[in-house]
């Protein structure tokens, strides 16, 4: 066995399952990550959205478009800074839905592995997320698909950031 088979294998197996789990919530990645993070940071830029999505600006634009044009999001009033961005209640909804559908497919996943593994393989996950330093915005991005409310304080991809003492973005 070959650790970066396993890995490689492991990941796309759960990417392509998640993928489908959007479809069913019939949203793309990228919805899905714009709508988590503003629900996450009401009120965002479309500037601020663009920086953790990784799309160019006029791509950013276009894919609010079409969630504002299906009701999931919605532009404010500018700020003079900015146009601030919410959730619709349908986006919220929508939000709920993939959700669901991810955690169900994880239970799936982890139903596999022996329950007296599965501590220590999450435990696992969670070390490696926390060891590779990120600045805010590549962590905000590596939580795009969270319910960010059930980490809390624990969340293993926070501590990846430096802090702001240390030098490091809030």
């Amino acid at each position: 066995m070959h650790i970066s088979n396993v890995v490689a294998a492991y990941v796309l197996t759960v990417h392509d399952q998640l993928r489908g789990g959007m479809r069913y919530a019939e949203l793309e990645p990228r919805e899905v990550a714009a709508l988590t993070l503003v629900a996450e940071h009401d009120g965002c830029s479309l500037d601020w959205l663009r920086s953790r999505i990784e799309l160019t600006q006029s791509g950013t634009v276009r894919l609010v478009d079409r969630l504002a044009g299906r009701d999931l999001l919605r532009r404010g009033v500018s700020t003079g800074r900015g146009v601030p961005l919410h959730v619709t209640e349908r986006g919220a909804d929508s939000l709920r839905r993939w959700r669901g559908e991810r955690d169900r497919i994880v239970d799936e996943l982890m139903a596999a592995v022996p329950a007296e593994q599965r501590g220590l393989l999450v435990d696992a996950m969670a070390g490696v997320l926390a060891g590779q330093q990120r600045r805010r915005p590549q962590a905000d991005a590596a939580c795009r698909t969270c319910s960010w409310q059930v980490c809390g304080r624990d969340c293993p991809v926070d501590r990846s950031v430096p802090s702001t003492a240390a030098g490091g973005e809030s």
